[in-house]
């Protein structure tokens, strides 16, 4: 496996565990709350802060940490969120492997429409920088996608859009607002995103109820799901991508685990500020 990807894949856990869209797939909307401002899990200034371990032989170590967060700014005259999902590896880490993944959001604060996506990266050797924005003019429903990368150098893409296509960050967001009354244990739901110069698709699948013991936090009762995993460069697909969402009105993601071709994965929430409703799921 190549390490220096480890954390670029952990900061954007989705990328690399999606697969092509396929047609079947587009048009197919999770079942979310009402996407009104005042009625989401989360508000501006919200910050999550997670520790990535590391299991393989005997390395079993936290290596990384990642930070989600969202504020509320202005882009083009329209009052928008701005979310950012960055991971870095930690310091005694980096003689082995350097990391470093910057992803930013804009999207609307009613209905949660993606607006504008970056993603800059940095992982050994390899660095790309990348800049879509997303048309929802009807009719003429697009992507446009500016790309650069230490392979390719520049290049553009134009993509496609549906009300169902989202950003890597807002995916977290979305999920966090779903109705799970109009859930279905076991069936499958995909997601569609745009990543480099194409568009896939991400499927999960509601697991139901489950207590996950957070150390720092303590016990937390979780809405459990799993999401599909292609056996690929660094998955190893003999198993799904299993995430925990906290079972109350903030639904803040606090652990994942993932199989590797080499060891496993996994993130849980290190710390938390800013929540919008009380972190009720927390067991006495």
């Amino acid at each position: 496996m190549d390490t220096t990807r480890l954390f670029g894949i952990l900061a954007a856990i989705f990328i690399i565990s999606s697969v092509p869209v396929f047609a079947g797939d587009e048009g197919k909307c999770i079942p979310v709350k009402n996407l009104k401002e005042e009625n989401l899990a989360f508000k501006g200034g919200e910050k999550l802060v997670f520790t990535v371990h590391f299991k393989w032989g005997l390395i079993n170590a936290d290596v990384a940490q990642a930070t989600l967060k969202v504020d509320t700014t202005i882009l083009n005259g329209r009052k928008v969120f701005h979310a950012s999902l960055t991971g870095k590896t930690q310091k005694f880490y980096e003689k082995f492997f350097r990391v470093k993944e910057d992803l930013d959001s804009w999207f609307t604060r009613d209905g949660l429409r993606p607006m504008k996506f970056t993603r800059f990266a940095k992982e050994g050797k390899y660095t790309c920088t990348n800049l879509y924005m997303y048309d929802h003019t009807p009719g003429d429903e697009k992507i446009s996608a500016s790309l650069n990368n230490s392979r390719k150098g520049d290049f553009s893409a134009t993509l496609p859009l549906d009300k169902c296509t989202y950003d890597i960050p807002l995916m977290y967001y979305v999920l966090r607002n779903i109705d799970t009354e109009k859930l279905e244990e076991g069936k499958d739901y995909p997601m569609t995103f745009a990543v480099d110069d194409d568009v896939y698709t991400l499927h999960f699948r509601y697991l139901g109820k489950e207590n996950k013991y957070i150390d720092g936090i303590g016990s937390i009762r979780c809405l459990k799901l799993s999401f599909e995993v292609v056996s690929g460069e660094v998955f190893s697909g003999e198993s799904d991508l299993y995430g925990w969402f906290s079972d109350d009105e903030n639904r803040i993601p606090v652990w994942f685990t993932a199989p590797l071709k080499i060891g496993k994965v996994q993130g849980r929430l290190r710390s938390y500020s800013e929540l919008r409703n009380p972190f009720s799921s927390i067991v006495e």
